[in-house]
């Protein structure tokens, strides 16, 4: 094996990692420092004959990234990459080799993890004992599919007067149990039931004992120590200008105490003892006994925090109540019963759908990776994966880190194997990434095999020194300060700490309903917007721009700069402040989807057409811009007739509505019953399509503020309905269980998205943004505060399942909460880095800030210990070779040139509808070139069905081109065509299990079916297919498919014109075959269901007008198999008869030039 890297393409850190073919790597690359382009060049490094001999072949690679996106874009600069390589290649070999791996370049595994997982499971479901046709659930129909199996399950078990349900809802409530219960059956509890569901109270309060000693102690003791108040304590203690000797001895006091809290024993009764000395009042620490007051006076204000803000709410003061443990733990184990039986009952109703979703994905993938039963398996996994690339590994869980170990073969320590990830970026904790797990692996690999990049190739050098000083001793791991790849171009500061006072006093300018934070953030909201007004306006260069392989200033555009916030519940206020100065934007990919209007207007419209009982749906949907009706119709229509239903469907509106809104209100009346009419007999999203075709809602929504963002959300609300249309055809119920589910409780559903190209602000969560870059960056709100904890139970593997107390006592609940506040915490700070380190040209740090000297949050505390955040000025002392970062410091409110603009929103349409009619009347109207009608070219058809020849309807192209010309019925309330249709599906799908066929397995079909097919009298339809199907399993022909060698359904063929005649040589006739088998003597038969209502005496007359038919799928056939068929018989259901169809030398010229008469005839109607 010879390795040759080209050190000039790369940095000394990016070749290394790239060289070291020969043994497994942990990179840890830094923001902006192009881990995406060498993950690329190391898997491209393994296919490169220049650089390694001999080449790995492309199924030995392995690439897992973190989304679908990076999973594109990855398997994008693979293949610009490999296209530069060829063209540069001079040896003919070399140039074979690339455009080789270009042709298969599609069927790299590059994916995610769940998409591997699904392959995975997919290609070896035989010794997963799945079935392999299974279907992969998305989010959001895993949702639905698990809220009805609780639903079910619950309601079964109340009916039942289940004791434990009934407990259980006493203690949280019906409503809240049923919350709890979603959110944890939605979590994988196979580990923690195993562990303890055949536990007891006592084991569980032993077990949460022994966990408070041995964590929750010792970081409670660090915590209190570690507080600002605790800290000045003790300095006030230790120099205070003391005036008596038992102040000097009380503070002695205070402080062995607080020496000794970490090892105590009793930290309650410490506690208690510091609250008592940490007073002024019936103790040595009286004002008299200090010599100066200043001191007395900061010894009082700091007692009184860490007594109030930092001892009192601190976990070790908090009393153990042994009825509390009692109540808690056995709550706690009975709520893990009750879970895991509707887990149970969840998975029975995947397996009876064979449905699989992204738990069962990872776990079943882990099993077969892990488990001693595939050992065979899992070494031909590992024999056949030369190299395993894994993108954002800090972004990992332990069951993703077993599956990337195993794949790698029990060496992957030594070889095979390639992670890169930031500890400094993970950011993912609530999709339960577990950032220690992998920084474990790292640890475990050689230390030769750990490195890193951290030439930053996106900031500017001023920007790095900023967050190289910000964070430098911030994170438990050794940091690594960002380098920058190019000299400093931009003027500085490239950083601005951007202050809203508080204290302005009133202002008339904010709008009166904000009240307390919200006019705080509104305050802070106008300063953004009108300084980066003033920084657009001034044309100052302050942007880089790369052109000609050179660098230089440009001034900043709209389009330069992203707003990142850590949630977007704020986001109007921001909207509001850019929309205020003529600034565009665009909301990119929140978590916001359903909190959406639009989201509310169509939940309200589909509910009230479900139930004619819900007259609050029925309101919403009619004052929206549904269907616009006026509150005061609504009052009217409510009072006069008795209920708002009743008055949209009475016969006589009340004579106090206006002319206009009688015609609201009759169309709203209309398009109800016609939606409330079709519903049953449509799928979801059809229904949807008939909604807004019936209102132009699309239309509406267009011409509305964020218009194209609106409407984006609506189709993307209807792709979601045919998503679940393809699990639970027409499920109507369904899709609003679903809906009215996800808008209370507000899933992480991103806003759909529109495109985000163009010269327009972007506002984004930082999570969102994770992976991309922008020249100006504003992270607002720095003062927020964190969220208290939450009473939510639930289930950890170590301890148990727990609930929260019915008072102030501590219980196993509360010992969690401190570990995971403790994660937060640290999560959060890597949430400020990723949000700074976004930055390539200027970085923007703002906030409403009452007292700039008393910080209240922990991004604003956090960069107050770095930085003086009044003036800017660096207070950290930095390592020697850190560069100082300067800092511009604004708090007063920024100037802007332009006019405040209206807060008006959307277009008036009346108004608009107004002057169209009137444009029309005069004839200064136009038809936009883009909406008119396309002209069709006919001659340019290249494929012709059989029905389009024999000029009947045709409603199949190429699915059943046999049923659209068939004859009528004898039911003549039966549609003909969807009759066919139906019958042709159930005996495609009832031959497929040959001798295995009941009549109620034809009835099950057919009743399934109909409703599919027949839009009216569907049950009339399933009897009688049911007739025709049973009779034809009794059938000779049936038996004798049975018995073949091979049965071949629905075969689609394409045949090429030419074949017939010369003159239709690049045209083709198509059309799918019903059957065609071939019996133990190797001869080939076709079949052809015919569903026509003929007596037997007129069987052959109404063969014969399938004779062009039957002709060219015996030139399929042949074409096809080598032979003719033995026979081609087509078989009419009713009454049972067959007719055999045999092409002679005579009337095969008649056949040919029939098609082309047909042929010809359809082209001709172009002219025509």
């Amino acid at each position: 094996m010879t390795v040759t890297v080209p050190h000039a393409k790369f940095t000394d850190e990016q070749a290394e990692a790239l060289a070291a073919h020969e043994r497994s790597v942990a990179l840890a690359a830094g923001a902006g420092c192009g881990k995406t382009f060498v993950l690329t060049e190391r898997f491209l490094s393994y296919l490169d004959p220049r650089q390694l001999q001999p080449t790995a072949e492309l199924d030995e690679l392995v690439a897992i990234t973190f989304t679908d996106a990076a999973a594109r874009e990855m398997r994008d600069r693979v293949r610009r990459s490999c296209y530069e390589r060829l063209s540069q290649a001079s040896d003919p070999e070399e140039q074979q080799a690339w455009r080789r791996l270009l042709r298969i370049l599609d069927s790299a595994r590059i994916s995610t993890i769940h998409s591997f997982c699904g392959a995975l499971l997919r290609n070896h479901a035989v010794e997963a004992h799945l079935d392999p046709r299974f279907e992969q659930l998305d989010a959001a129909s895993a949702d639905l599919l698990r809220l009805r199996t609780l639903d079910d399950r619950l309601r079964q078990l109340l009916l039942e007067r289940d004791e434990a349900v009934i407990q259980l809802a006493t203690r949280f409530g019906l409503e809240k149990l049923r919350e709890y219960l979603l959110n944890l059956v939605g979590e994988n509890l196979s580990e923690v039931y195993e562990g303890w569901h055949d536990s007891t109270p006592a084991k569980l309060i032993a077990t949460w004992r022994e966990y408070y000693h041995q964590e929750t102690f010792p970081q409670a003791a660090r915590e209190i120590l570690a507080s600002e108040p605790v800290q000045q304590l003790q300095t006030i203690c230790v120099k205070g200008d003391f005036a008596a000797d038992e102040l000097h001895a009380h503070c002695g006091r205070i402080l062995v105490l607080l020496q000794e809290l970490p090892d105590s024993d009793d930290p309650v009764r410490l506690l208690e003892e510091l609250i008592q000395l940490a007073r002024v009042q019936g103790n040595a620490a009286k004002k008299k006994n200090w010599a100066s007051e200043e001191d007395f006076n900061s010894f009082r204000d700091t007692c009184k925090k860490v007594r109030d803000d930092i001892i009192k709410k601190s976990i070790l003061f908090k009393p153990w109540n042994e009825e509390q443990l009692q109540d808690t733990a056995q709550a706690g184990l009975e709520l893990l019963k009750l879970s895991a039986d509707v887990a149970h009952c969840y998975e029975q109703a995947k397996q009876d759908r064979n449905v699989l979703d992204y738990d069962d994905l990872m776990q079943k993938a882990h099993r077969m990776l892990t488990a001693p039963e595939y050992a065979l398996q899992q070494r031909e996994l590992a024999k056949s994966t030369k190299l395993l690339l894994v993108d954002e590994f800090q972004d990992t869980d332990p069951v993703q880190v077993a599956i990337v170990k195993a794949l790698c073969g029990q060496q992957w320590a030594e070889q095979g194997l390639f992670v890169v990830g930031d500890a400094k970026q993970s950011i993912y904790r609530f999709r339960g990434a577990q950032p220690i797990v992998s920084q474990q692996l790292g640890e475990s690999l050689p230390e030769g095999s750990r490195l890193s990049l951290t030439t930053n190739f996106r900031s500017q050098g001023a920007i790095l020194d900023f967050v190289n000083a910000l964070f430098f001793d911030a994170f438990e791991e050794a940091y690594k300060p960002l380098r920058p790849s190019r000299p400093q171009l931009t003027p500085t500061p490239s950083v601005e700490f951007l202050w809203a006072p508080t204290d302005a006093g009133h202002d008339d300018s904010i709008p009166a309903q904000l009240r307390g934070v919200q006019r705080e953030r509104y305050r802070e909201a106008r300063f953004i917007a009108r300084r980066l007004a003033e920084m657009i306006d001034s044309g100052q260069a302050l942007v880089v721009q790369r052109e000609n392989n050179k660098d230089s200033l440009r001034p900043v555009r709209q389009g330069d700069v992203a707003i990142l916030l850590r949630a977007l519940s704020d986001v109007q206020v921001y909207e509001e402040a850019l929309r205020e100065q003529g600034l565009d934007y665009y909301l990119a990919g929140g978590h916001a989807f359903y909190a959406q209007q639009e989201i509310f207007d169509i939940l309200h419209l589909l509910r009230c057409v479900c139930s004619e009982a819900d007259e609050l749906s029925l309101a919403g949907a009619m004052r929206s811009p549904i269907f616009a009706v006026e509150d005061e119709t609504l009052y009217w229509l409510a009072t006069k007739c008795g209920s708002l239903h009743a008055g949209l469907t009475a016969k006589e509106l009340p004579h106090e509505i206006s002319l206009q809104e009688h015609a609201k209100v009759v169309h709203a009346r209309t398009t109800l019953e016609v939606l409330r009419s079709r519903k049953d007999n449509l799928l979801v999203a059809e229904l949807l399509g008939l909604a807004i075709e019936l209102t132009g809602y699309d239309a509406v929504l267009r011409s509305e503020f964020l218009g194209e963002r609106k409407l984006a959300n609506l189709h993307k609300l209807v792709e979601q309905a045919r998503t679940l249309d393809k699990l639970s055809p027409g499920d109507l119920a369904g899709f609003v269980t679903q809906l009215t589910q996800f808008v209370t409780r507000d899933p992480k559903e991103p806003a759909a998205s529109t495109t985000a190209e163009g010269d327009v602000i972007r506002i984004m969560t930082i999570h969102n943004a994770k992976g991309l870059e922008f020249p100006v960056v504003v992270i607002p709100d720095l003062e927020r505060q964190q969220r208290g904890g939450s009473s939510v139970p639930v289930f950890d593997l170590r301890l148990g399942p727990l609930v929260s107390s019915t008072d102030d006592s501590c219980v196993g609940r509360d010992l969690h909460q401190l570990a995971e506040q403790f994660e937060d915490n640290a999560e959060r700070l890597r949430l400020l880095y990723v949000a700074c380190t976004r930055a390539a040209d200027y970085l923007f740090l703002s906030s409403s800030v009452k007292d700039l000297d008393k910080p209240k949050s922990d991004w604003l505390k956090f960069l107050a210990k770095r930085f003086d955040i009044s003036t800017g000025n660096c207070l950290a002392e930095l390592p020697a070779d850190f560069g100082v970062p300067e800092i511009r410091v604004t708090n007063s409110e920024p100037t802007s040139g332009r006019k405040p603009a209206s807060r008006a929103r959307g277009a008036d349409l009346i108004k608009l509808v107004d002057k169209t009619f009137k444009l029309a009347e005069s004839g200064g109207g136009m038809i936009p070139p883009g909406v008119a009608p396309i002209s069709v070219d006919l001659k340019a058809r290249k494929s012709f069905s059989f029905s389009r020849l024999s000029g009947k309807l045709h409603k199949r192209l190429i699915q059943s081109q046999s049923l659209d010309d068939e004859l009528e019925l004898a039911t003549p309330l039966l549609d003909p065509r969807g009759f066919g249709t139906l019958v042709h599906e159930v005996l495609e799908q009832i031959t497929e299990n040959r001798n295995s066929v009941s009549f109620s397995d034809v009835k099950d079909l057919c009743d399934f079916l109909a409703p599919n097919h027949l839009e009216f009298n569907a049950e009339e339809g399933a009897s009688e297919a049911i007739e025709l199907v049973s009779r034809f399993l009794q059938s000779p022909r049936y038996k004798s498919m049975t018995e073949a060698r091979c049965l071949l359904r629905e075969v689609e063929f394409l045949l090429p014109g030419q074949l017939l005649s010369d003159s239709l040589t690049g045209r083709y006739l198509e059309g799918i075959i019903d059957c065609l088998y071939q019996d133990n003597g190797g001869e080939w038969h076709l079949l052809d269901y015919k569903t026509n209502n003929v007596s037997a005496a007129d069987v052959p007359a109404a063969a014969r007008s399938y004779a062009i038919q039957m002709f060219v799928y015996g030139m399929a056939c042949e074409k096809a198999l080598g032979v003719q068929p033995v026979e081609s018989t087509l078989y009419f259901l009713r009454p049972p008869a067959e007719s055999q169809w045999r092409q002679s030398e005579a009337n095969q010229a008649d056949l040919i030039r029939e098609v082309l008469q047909a042929v010809e005839a359809l082209d001709s109607e172009v002219e025509g």
